[in-house]
């Protein structure tokens, strides 16, 4: 049952990075479908603290600089953190967010393309938290 939970969790989050990069919209039932993952085998007490703390600073950042990050990151931040606990959560953005930063800053130094500064986040997100789930 751990297996298809994993496939399923690893489904989505490319599901969400497909649609981050082709839209920049994630849609609610990616959110959903991860919190409903996340109660198989769960964690009480791990998982509440990833789903309220760790998308606070994301939170802050989005509400202080508009555009910078929308409400389906501070969302998938929230999911994953309650998928894997706050440890995990909390570890697997923060891998997540350098990863996307060292990318952003080498794509704007040798300006591959016209960059307007702003990435999709979720697939550095999901790298993130998919180098975490292995680990676990």
């Amino acid at each position: 049952m751990l297996v298809v939970k994993y496939v399923l969790f690893v489904l989505v989050l490319v599901y969400a990075s497909y649609c981050d990069i082709k839209t920049r919209i994630i849609p609610d039932r990616v959110h959903i479908i991860i919190i409903l993952l996340g109660l198989i085998n769960l964690n009480w007490i791990p998982s509440i603290l990833g789903l309220v703390l760790v998308p606070l600073p994301f939170l802050v950042v989005a509400l202080v600089r508009n555009g910078s990050m929308g409400g389906g990151d501070v969302k998938l931040v929230g999911a994953c953190s309650f998928y894997l606990g706050f440890t995990g959560g909390l570890i697997g953005s923060s891998v997540g967010l350098a990863f996307g930063i060292l990318t952003s800053i080498l794509y704007s130094r040798y300006k591959l393309k016209k960059y307007n500064g702003k990435i999709a986040l979720v697939p550095y997100l999901g790298v993130g938290y998919l180098l975490i789930m292995v680990n676990y």
